[in-house]
């Protein structure tokens, strides 16, 4: 910038500067610094009217890092390599890793995820059973609807142990960003356990039995149990002993020739369950991770502790949670469609 002061020319300086000098040569009669900076930024080519304390838009340096070249990089970077990590990405292609992150969530849509694990690894044969036993299933809720929901009475056996530690997500806790971190030491549920057997369906707990000490499931045990089932569906559910289908899965008590003649007897008709499959059983999925998560961190004493704490909570449980967990297979059996077979993640 260039101003005349005196009879001198003063180049380069800021407006502050310059009103310093005009007012050592002019004195009072000098403007203010108001006026030297507003005649400053006209001879700077600025108008005093559009003066702005944002910044002006500029080019800057070339938006690059996320355009259609570098997305297609990384999608073929992660479908070569499922488990490549976004700091070997960046450093491959040149890029800040905050863009590899932007890429990789906003524009390709991945998440990264820890693989489930399941029974056993299917072959195509179980596959193509599962398949086949859920569009069955889908096929008699699509004719019958609710009603054929109502008829089912599934069950399963499940250990519960005396003492059960938290899983880490339960040990969550609020912290501040300089509070120490918290600790959780390695511990495993206790040695001293029960075995329990439980029937239900849509409208709540029908049977629950507890294996005896010294004794094993087998299929004079089970049939004892489905003797003691048919009783007490005669006692609770009226209405349903003549429609009540049998759901469990393919243990061998629950499949032996011993009780496949008791449930002829006792008129009990079953529905198909494909082996290895205890993400399509709702007291697995749905039952049992729900009593468990109630029980864990809890000390009993005696196996009578345990039995009253578990009757205690399956009365809680209103009419809802057991519809709801009976209603939730049927998108089940959709998914295992759509899968071809394979198995259903939570």
């Amino acid at each position: 910038m260039v101003i005349y002061e005196s009879g001198l020319i003063i180049k380069g300086c800021s407006a502050v500067v310059i009103h310093k000098r005009m007012k050592a040569a002019y004195g009072d009669a000098c403007l203010t610094e108001g006026k030297v900076r507003k005649w400053a930024r006209f001879y700077r080519g600025e108008d005093p009217k559009e003066t702005t304390v944002r910044d002006r838009k500029r080019p800057g340096r070339p938006y690059s890092a996320t355009d259609t070249m570098h997305q297609q990089k990384v999608d073929e970077m992660i479908v070569a390599n499922r488990r490549v990590k976004q700091k070997d990405i960046a450093n491959a292609l040149d890029i800040s890793k905050e863009r590899v992150h932007h890429i990789i969530t906003l524009h390709l849509g991945y998440r990264k995820v820890s693989a489930r694990r399941v029974p056993r690894q299917l072959t195509v044969e179980m596959k193509a059973q599962r398949k086949t036993i859920c569009t069955q299933l889908l096929e008699r809720f699509t004719h019958d609807g609710e009603r054929f929901l109502w008829s089912i009475i599934t069950g399963d056996e499940s250990w519960v142990h005396h003492y059960d530690p938290e899983s880490k997500n339960q040990s969550m806790q609020y912290r501040h960003k300089n509070s120490p971190a918290p600790k959780k030491f390695k511990v495993v549920a206790s040695a001293r356990k029960v075995l329990l057997t439980i029937f239900w369906d849509i409208e709540g707990i029908v049977h629950i039995e507890f294996l005896e000490q010294g004794t094993t499931i087998n299929s004079e045990r089970y049939v004892s149990t489905l003797r003691a089932l048919k009783g007490r569906l005669r006692r609770v559910r009226q209405d349903n002993v003549k429609d009540g289908v049998i759901q469990h899965d393919n243990a061998r008590p629950h499949t032996s020739r011993q009780t496949q003649c008791v449930l002829q007897q006792l008129e009990l008709p079953t529905i198909p369950h494909p082996p290895h499959t205890p993400d399509l059983a709702p007291s697995d999925f749905f039952l049992f991770p729900l009593l468990k998560k109630h029980l864990k961190e809890n000390h009993y004493e005696t196996d009578a502790e345990v039995k009253a704490n578990i009757r205690c909570w399956c009365r809680s449980q209103t009419p809802e949670f057991f519809a709801d967990g009976m209603r939730k297979p049927v998108q089940r059996w959709r998914l295992c469609i759509e899968r071809d077979g394979n198995y259903v993640e939570k």
